[in-house]
């Protein structure tokens, strides 16, 4: 798991944040201002990544990475600075530096990428990609959008049995526009929800029904329905993660 240390003086922001890449399946650690960043980073909690703010109240987020890189233990950590008002110049002294600069606001797939590029990691798991997708598309930090979220997991699991059945038989019986009809409804749902292996599978049937070439399309159909099983395993699992409210945080540990 990436260990990511985020820097951010305003308390919305910081909670935001925290929350978003915890759901995201990051281990985070947050601090408010660059000396606290600097005790945790000496401490015991040693992140792979820092996203850090680049104007902050008694200290900056380029006073920061000067720090890290005088430190030789820290001098290769990579950091992404978020920011919504940084001059060109600013941006340049921190690229100099060697940081990824990132525009607020973000969207999380967006940061997420730039966090796994930076600590070499790969996002190819279904479970984070459909994460990080949910976090844009319906929100994961109200108690509303966590319960719409998981009904709407809920929902894609329940019809998926009756969708796979419907798409069977279309295949069984060569008929081209229920083909079609069948693998666009799971396409569309699987789409929104971060399914993409399940999406293109399901597109490339649905193609394959438009030009009634429905034939011999078999193992197409088999290779959706084994994409559809693990897909509704983590939806599942996601949805009784949310409905279980894990992603409160009552009493956040200090940073030092």
């Amino acid at each position: 798991m990436v260990k990511v240390l985020v820097v951010e003086d305003e308390d919305t922001t910081r909670l935001m944040l925290e929350r978003r890449l915890t759901w995201a399946g990051y281990r985070v650690r947050v601090a408010d201002s660059a000396d606290d960043a600097l005790a945790a980073v000496g401490g015991a909690f040693t992140p792979d990544v820092v996203v850090t703010d680049m104007f902050m109240p008694g200290g900056s987020g380029l006073s920061l990475v000067t720090a890290l890189r005088a430190d030789p233990g820290c001098a290769e950590l990579p950091v992404i600075f978020l920011s919504g008002r940084a001059l060109p110049g600013d941006v340049s002294a921190g690229r100099s530096l060697g940081a990824t600069y990132l525009a607020k606001p973000c969207a999380l797939a967006d940061l997420a990428q730039a966090i796994d590029a930076a600590a070499g990691a790969t996002t190819d798991e279904l479970e984070d990609v459909v994460r990080r997708r949910l976090g844009d598309v319906a929100g994961v930090e109200e108690e509303a959008e966590r319960a719409f979220t998981a009904r709407l997991l809920r929902t894609f699991v329940a019809a998926a049995p009756a969708g796979l059945a419907a798409l069977e038989r279309a295949a069984a019986t060569a008929d081209a526009a229920g083909v079609e009809a069948a693998a666009h409804r799971l396409a569309g749902g699987a789409g929104t929800l971060g399914a993409d292996a399940l999406a293109a599978a399901c597109r490339s049937l649905e193609e394959r029904g438009r030009e009634g070439d429905v034939a011999d399309v078999a193992a197409a159909v088999g290779t959706v329905a084994e994409q559809l099983a693990r897909t509704c395993e983590v939806f599942a699992g996601l949805a009784e993660e949310l409905e279980e409210d894990v992603l409160v945080v009552e009493d956040p540990a200090p940073v030092a």
